[in-house]
């Protein structure tokens, strides 16, 4: 199986192959959990998100239609996953992830003054409103074009470019450094 390509397991994995299943979710899970964490915030709610991810992927694997590629697909699957949970949640509280966030991240950076820099950015970018701060996750945590971001979000490119706008905006009138220019404030 783990020859084969993600097109290929889709289809033996629509068909109900176990084992293309499991291919394509250990190809993929990483990414999986690594975005439900830049939204959730915290260790257990990311796995929480995760599970749930899993689960959908499995179920709803049968509706993927080759339209887009399959990440932009599952970035999809994964975004309302964790807008559901998010909404099924109403203990969740923002001002709590960064600290976890922190503390849970494997990075070089020894230095306690990057760390407290590294933490504040994630709160700073976990504060911002909700269209915002997922098309922050997506193009510079994901890395994703906007036209990539675009496709998941469904909306257009402009969209994307005027909300990294606002954020810039909202992170600039909150004085805190900005995630998205580093070392200079926003």
């Amino acid at each position: 199986m783990r020859d084969k390509d993600d097109s290929e397991l889709i289809k033996c994995a629509a068909a109900g192959d176990g084992a293309a299943f499991s291919t394509l979710l250990e190809r993929h899970y990483m990414t999986i959990y690594r975005m439900a964490f830049r939204f959730c915030g915290g260790k257990q709610d990311a796995e929480d998100v995760t599970q749930l991810a899993c689960m959908k992927l499995a179920q709803n694997l049968h509706a993927f239609k080759f339209q887009s590629s399959f990440t932009t697909w599952l970035y999809t699957l994964i975004l309302n996953t964790a807008r559901d949970w998010r909404r099924s949640q109403a203990r969740h509280e923002r001002g709590a992830v960064a600290i976890e966030w922190a503390e849970g991240q494997k990075d070089d950076r020894e230095n306690a003054e990057d760390q407290l820099e590294i933490r504040e950015k994630f709160a700073a970018v976990h504060a911002l409103p909700e269209p915002e701060r997922e098309i922050i996750w997506l193009v510079y945590g994901e890395g994703l074009s906007h036209k990539e971001v675009a496709k998941i979000i469904g909306c257009s490119e402009g969209t994307i470019s005027w909300r990294i706008h606002e954020a810039r905006k909202i992170l600039k009138a909150s004085t805190v450094k900005s995630p998205l220019n580093p070392g200079k404030e926003a």
